[in-house]
């Protein structure tokens, strides 16, 4: 962590997040959550009023604008949780995360997506865990 002078002078640790793990809203949806995991696996939440991540959202476009793509741009998520079903009179195979909605995937699209996952799992099973989470 960083040390910088905060609001009314006063110092301020800086918490240099690698990943957002989690954004939740609460129920009454007058705040908005995010957490953050930094290379020493530590998490930090931060919760701010709705109305400011409004304002947000054009500082955040301006600086995703301005950053290079060459990874794709795209944040990793992580769920907490998963869970495999399949579909009630219907050759479909669901997937959910989290509380999120189900995808509904064809039969031979998941079964294909679980060749997949197994051979990426297999490639993965000897090396070190990485030292970010």
């Amino acid at each position: 962590m960083a040390t910088g002078i905060g609001h009314g002078g006063l110092a301020m640790k800086t918490f240099c997040a690698t990943t957002l793990t989690e954004t939740t809203v609460s129920p009454d949806k007058r705040r908005f959550q995010m957490t953050f995991v930094d290379a020493d696996g530590r998490q930090h939440a931060v919760s701010i009023p709705s109305a400011i991540a409004a304002d947000l959202v054009p500082v955040l476009e301006a600086v995703a604008a301005a950053q290079p793509r060459a990874t794709g741009g795209e944040m990793t998520r992580l769920p907490k949780t998963c869970a495999v079903g399949h579909a009630t009179g219907d050759r479909m195979v669901l997937l959910r995360f989290d509380d999120e909605a189900p995808y509904a995937i064809e039969l031979e699209v998941a079964q294909a997506l679980a060749e997949q996952l197994q051979e990426q799992s297999a490639e993965l099973i000897d090396e070190p865990r990485p030292a970010l989470h």
